[in-house]
């Protein structure tokens, strides 16, 4: 009995001086702004440095508006701040990463440049994360996932008689660049790939196709045509550097 009356005094002591400010501190960020006002305090609100003290090392990020000819969805309007918090951080991080829209142009459905899907690219990417070497991938686009900062895409290529595949992440730093080879928006009559009637081209596994197969040799075109374009270029440039001496 004693025991238990001696409990039950503790529970109803006042709470000690160094853990009060804590407790203040706490219950008046849990409360609301108007019930602060009833109280009479002033309390710090979560956007204030003293409400978060421990945060100055976090950057903040301004809300910009979009550019006129911007391809991304524009943020979605909302009444209370604290809803579409996930969309707004995925538009923060898409602008950040890639603020001239190169990647967001070759994926939007929005863009008129958007890559259809059956057309062939290049994916030029690092090996490690220190970015000293690089390695390629060519293959047909096969698929494209869009999901904000998530966006993938899955390329189909043949290595050896066998059908190889490899899924990129758009927006991965260890992407250098992303090259379109060849574009499949050729219609029935004209030179080039034509275009598919769907957006995923999963059937692609079952069977051969003529793309997989002739990815090969459009590469070394592409590459062949590159090297043509670069000497070009530098026998151009070895006039000009006489003419100056």
């Amino acid at each position: 009995m004693l025991r238990w009356m001696a409990a039950r005094g503790a529970l109803r002591m006042p709470f000690a001086p160094e853990r009060a400010p804590s407790m203040v501190l706490r219950r008046a960020l849990v409360t609301t702004p108007a019930a602060r006002q009833e109280q009479g305090t002033h309390a710090p609100r979560l956007t204030d440095a003293a409400a978060y003290p421990f945060a100055a090392h976090v950057v903040t990020r301004s809300h910009e508006a979009p550019r006129p000819d911007s391809v991304r969805p524009p943020p979605q309007k909302t009444n209370d701040p604290s809803r579409g918090v996930m969309r707004r951080v995925d538009g923060h991080l898409t602008a950040e990463i890639d603020p001239d829209e190169k990647i967001a142009r070759l994926f939007s459905r929005r863009s008129p440049e958007c890559v259809p899907p059956g057309s062939i690219l290049l994916v030029e990417s690092y090996l490690s994360a220190s970015k000293t070497n690089t390695t390629t991938f060519s293959g047909v686009l096969i698929a494209v996932r869009r999901a904000g900062i998530a966006t993938s895409f899955v390329l189909r290529a043949i290595a050896h008689k066998l059908g190889v595949e490899a899924r990129f992440h758009a927006y991965s730093p260890m992407i250098k660049e992303i090259r379109v080879i060849q574009r499949a928006d050729a219609r029935k009559g004209e030179h080039g790939l034509q275009r598919t009637r769907r957006a995923k081209l999963y059937y692609m596994r079952r069977r051969d196709d003529r793309r997989v197969n002739a990815v090969a040799n459009i590469v070394k075109q592409y590459r062949a045509s590159e090297m043509q374009q670069a000497e070009r270029a530098r026998k151009q440039q070895k006039p000009q550097a006489k003419k100056k001496k």
